[in-house]
């Protein structure tokens, strides 16, 4: 299933090239295992976790298509019966803190 939603993106966009060479790379989009079978590092946990928050607080700032294209790549490799589950804890989460960049100020 993830192949097939890969597939889909448009080809002609750099930053979608570029987002499937990381991918293949064992990019976030992949498994959370390395090449090894190993998890993510404590570095690399940590590096995804502040991208993530940065993602965040920046979060209505972003054009919505470009939203719409990151709640889908959260997606991908997600099992087909927890999606619906995972879209609504998503959505929850993002309406909860959608002011938290304003508070930061």
């Amino acid at each position: 299933m993830a192949a097939a939603k890969r597939k889909s993106r448009n080809a002609s966009n750099p930053n979608t090239t570029a987002l499937a060479r990381w991918e293949t790379e064992g990019g976030a989009l992949g498994s959370v295992q390395g090449g090894s079978g190993s998890l993510l590092s404590e570095r690399e946990t940590h590096i995804l976790q502040c991208l993530g928050a940065a993602v965040l607080l920046r979060w209505n700032e972003l054009p919505t298509h470009i939203q719409r294209e990151l709640f889908e790549h959260a997606l991908v490799d997600v099992e087909p019966g927890k999606v619906t589950m995972l879209k609504e804890q998503i959505a929850r989460f993002l309406h909860k803190h959608k002011d938290d960049s304003k508070n930061r100020g």
